[in-house]
């Protein structure tokens, strides 16, 4: 394997592994959101704040996904002769 593909994959298990921290942080998320809806008192404004920053960490985590597997199949097309 070529340094060169040998770099794209490794580029592609970090972002790999950022997808995987955010989605992590989405179920934190998601859990301090049922605790928000769950107590009836949260203010709206931090309701929304949680439930907005839950949906940027899962869409970010689906897109550094989608771009781990374009580069792992980029490096595998660039490896095959």
């Amino acid at each position: 394997m070529s340094t060169h593909i040998a770099a794209i994959l490794a580029h592609a298990e970090a972002l790999r592994s950022d997808a995987r921290a955010l989605a992590t942080c989405a179920e934190r998320l998601r859990a301090i959101e049922t605790g928000l809806k769950a107590d009836g008192e949260t203010p709206h404004w931090l309701h929304a704040s949680v439930t907005a920053h839950l949906a940027a960490c899962t869409t970010a985590a689906a897109d550094l996904e989608t771009a781990a597997q374009r580069l792992s199949r980029y490096a595998d097309e660039a490896s095959t002769p």
